[in-house]
């Protein structure tokens, strides 16, 4: 999480870890989780394309998060999203994983915000812009990222392979 924060994705910051007792101190965001702000009637296209860029922040370091919900996503009174509650993430090259943390994004909107219009569009929207503002992401040691258009073709696979699935 240091790494990452240090690196521009929209964690809280770090500020101690006792190996000893698994004790870790960060720092405390203020802010709403996603879920209750999407619970509001306004237009969320801008906070969610904001979701979507710090997805893919995270995403371009090679880290997925494992447990995508709008619990585990804060958005601070000026709006930013950060993402939090990393117990899940891995270090992943594989576009599968980055797939699966969109579709888990795109089911939780789909089920518990049916009235957020273009709910998971704006987040697509968001995710693709990032790479479109840097480029390709970086090769590291373990691999290459792939990029975020290649992640959302992804996340379209997937979702024709669930059995159950209504968009």
């Amino acid at each position: 999480m240091i790494k990452l924060h240090r690196k521009g994705v929209p964690l809280p910051a770090v500020y101690d870890v006792d190996t000893a007792t698994g004790v870790m101190i960060v720092e405390m965001i203020e802010g709403k989780p996603l879920i209750e702000v999407l619970a509001t009637r306004q237009d969320h296209s801008q906070l969610l394309q904001g979701v979507g860029r710090a997805i893919r922040k995270l995403h371009r370091e090679a880290v997925t998060h494992g447990d995508l919900s709008t619990n585990n996503i804060i958005i601070t009174p000026e709006g930013e999203a950060i993402l939090i509650d990393l117990g899940l993430a891995n270090q992943e090259y594989e576009m599968e994983g980055f797939g699966i943390d969109l579709h888990v994004m795109h089911e939780i909107l789909r089920a518990s915000h049916p009235d957020v219009e273009n709910g998971m569009d704006n987040v697509i929207a968001g995710y693709e812009a990032v790479d479109d503002e840097l480029g390709k992401p970086d090769s590291a040691a373990g691999g290459q990222v792939p990029d975020a258009k290649t992640c959302v073709k992804r996340l379209q696979t997937i979702k024709q392979r669930v059995r159950y699935h209504g968009g």
